[in-house]
């Protein structure tokens, strides 16, 4: 068996807090963090959809959306339903996401995000819509975006 011999210059472990001096002075605008913002719309997975607005977050700083992604934990068997993803109350995706009753229960659909930037002080929310939703249960929607670390 062959061993490795990693170069002196090559860092072979994790930077920690202690590892930066306190004077090294980084920006906040040179650090992210990845927010992950779920909502149920304030029902159990045993409850019918309902036609309802989430608002799930205000953007703290500047970033990116990254994803957007929804399911039903049981899609029924007469089921329509849509969710939305909006900034500032305008849509940001190519198109809702539609879910029916021909879609598999608890499995996660994504949106196309048209528009990825956020600002400071945007409201992000979620609509789901709803045409039929017999037997639909349990509507989960999750978004992720990185944002600058406020300063």
């Amino acid at each position: 068996m062959s061993q490795l011999t990693v170069p002196s210059n090559i860092i072979v472990s994790p930077v920690l807090d202690g590892d930066v001096s306190a004077g090294a002075n980084i920006a906040a605008s040179k650090l992210q963090q990845q927010r992950f913002i779920q909502t149920s719309f304030d029902l159990d997975r045993a409850d019918t959809p309902v036609a309802t607005h989430k608002t799930v977050c205000i953007a703290s700083n500047s970033g990116t959306l990254k994803t957007f992604t929804c399911s039903l934990a049981d899609t029924g068997t007469t089921t329509d339903v849509s969710f939305d993803l909006k900034v500032n109350g305008s849509s940001v995706l190519t198109a809702a996401v539609n879910i029916t009753n021909s879609e598999t229960d608890d499995q996660g659909y994504g949106g196309t995000i048209t528009s990825t930037s956020i600002s400071a002080g945007d409201v992000i929310s979620i609509d789901l819509a709803v045409t039929t939703s017999t037997g639909a249960l349990g509507p989960f929607a999750q978004v992720v975006f990185n944002e600058t670390a406020v300063s």
